[in-house]
């Protein structure tokens, strides 16, 4: 780390850095370019540059220091950006064929509100074809790979933005999730990712814009600072979407993090999970009872009806997609075709009972919140798995077991609306293993609070080991 410069610092130090001109902003800004010049060829995460842009952006910034002006608190900072977040005169594809004109007039409320508080986004980054899968491939770009090993998946749908911030090419960057898209990624290659409590963020801008009961925007980083600083940054209310409430959003730093009840929920024996993920669940549960907290054991009966519930409802969304995908299957990555089959074309029984199980996992949820403070829960069953996996099997521990049964957690607070922060537990096998923490809704800074130490005795964010 110490031989790379300014990459591999948090957003919030190079902040600091360049608004005490420690360091310029162009200096910075280079040795993130030259970081993905280095580091991109091998994963494939960065899929549009934004270098000529980006650079005369850093000399402004760097103007503006010296006439004193700062624009905000990520002045001169470079970010990435998921491709499926509108940038003004930009293509916004979702990495679809179909979309590959697409010029969006204006930016996504959550870009716009990065770039407003000084950010410069460098890069754009790859995502899954239409942004469905728990992997990142599509037609147009190609294959996303993962940091750690170049032959599994990084995750998806924000698997482009966090195979860059795990390899050192950002240090902060936005993604979105509606089944896990921000936080199998975030786990799979060893950083943070949060996912805010529903409409908490404005997704207007997103593309496509679907499913707005489940998708939500949020930051990834290696950093918890980074996360809250960019979640106070993109949240609340923008004139667009009307069902973004003015919720407050206190910091972190005044919520008393010590003696809180935490549930630890690890399947009860219901969902299977891998001896990896048990054993990272053991780790956070050891390091929470040693941060002074009274951990339990947690469980949500019935979890397991979040995969009817949400695949039912998911039908009807996407059922113009998928008709598509049925009728013109060569213009769509494979996938989606294994995809639409899974969804199905449910009944008006089938939906009508979805929405009253989404209900009921609401109210467990919350009844589950009443006597605890925290949830902490798997992320994904197991690890991350080999590229090309289908959704219809998938390794856990020796046993072949269908892809979907390993996201159970990572769909349930996409049902229920809570926030959840993925963070990393350590290593198994030398892939990174990560576990979600989850809070009540609207609290978002209590995860933040008692993530920190958290992290700090869990090894902190792990580095990839091979960095060129």
């Amino acid at each position: 780390m110490t031989n790379m410069g300014w990459i591999f610092r948090s957003a919030t130090e190079l902040a600091e850095a360049i608004a005490s001109r420690k360091v310029s902003s162009e200096e910075v800004v280079r040795e993130h370019l030259h970081r993905i010049d280095v580091a991109n060829p091998a994963l494939n995460a960065v899929v549009a540059r934004l270098d000529d842009e980006a650079l005369a952006d850093a000399q402004r910034a760097d103007d503006e220091l010296t006439s004193g002006k700062r624009r905000g608190p990520l002045h001169g900072v470079p970010v990435t950006l998921k491709e499926s977040l509108s940038m003004a005169g930009k293509v916004t594809s979702c990495g679809s064929q179909l979309l590959q004109q697409n010029v969006t007039p204006e930016s996504a409320t959550a870009v716009a509100r990065l770039r407003a508080a000084g950010a410069i986004p460098i890069g754009r980054t790859n995502v899954p074809d239409m942004g469905m899968d728990a992997q990142t491939h599509n037609l147009v770009w190609g294959t996303t790979r993962n940091p750690w090993n170049h032959a599994l998946t990084c995750g998806g749908s924000s698997g482009g933005e966090a195979a860059a911030i795990a390899s050192g090419m950002s240090p902060l960057g936005l993604g979105s999730d509606v089944a896990g898209s921000i936080r199998i990624p975030a786990s799979f290659c060893g950083i943070l990712g949060l996912k805010p409590t529903q409409n908490r963020v404005s997704i207007a801008g997103h593309v496509p814009l679907v499913l707005s009961d489940y998708l939500q925007i949020g930051p990834l980083a290696r950093s918890i600072d980074d996360l809250e600083l960019a979640l106070r940054i993109i949240a609340g209310p923008d004139g667009k979407q009307s069902l973004i409430p003015p919720v407050p959003l206190p910091p972190s730093s005044e919520v008393r993090a010590k003696e809180l009840r935490i549930g630890i929920i690890n399947g009860n024996g219901t969902t299977p999970i891998s001896h990896a993920v048990d054993d990272g669940l053991a780790r956070t549960a050891l390091a929470a009872v040693d941060a002074g907290h009274h951990v339990e054991p947690a469980d949500i009966p019935g979890v397991e009806d979040v995969l009817p519930c949400l695949s039912r409802i998911y039908g009807v969304a996407l059922s113009a997609l998928c008709r598509n995908v049925r009728h013109n299957p060569e213009r769509y990555h494979p996938y989606l075709t294994q995809l639409e089959e899974l969804f199905g074309a449910p009944t008006a029984r089938e939906v009508e009972e979805s929405y009253r199980l989404r209900e009921e996992l609401r109210a467990r949820m919350m009844a589950c919140f009443a006597r605890h403070d925290l949830l902490i829960c798997p992320q994904v069953t197991i690890p991350a798995f080999p590229i090309g996996t289908t959704w219809n099997e998938v390794d856990l521990d020796g046993a072949t077991v269908p892809l979907v049964s390993t996201l159970v957690y990572s769909f349930l607070v996409n049902v229920t609306g809570n926030p959840s922060l993925a963070i990393p537990t350590g290593l198994s096998d030398g892939m990174p293993i990560g576990v979600q923490i989850v809070g009540r809704m609207w609290d978002e800074p209590t995860i933040l609070a008692a993530a920190r130490p958290l992290l700090d005795a869990l090894g902190g964010v792990p580095a990839p080991p091979k960095l060129s």
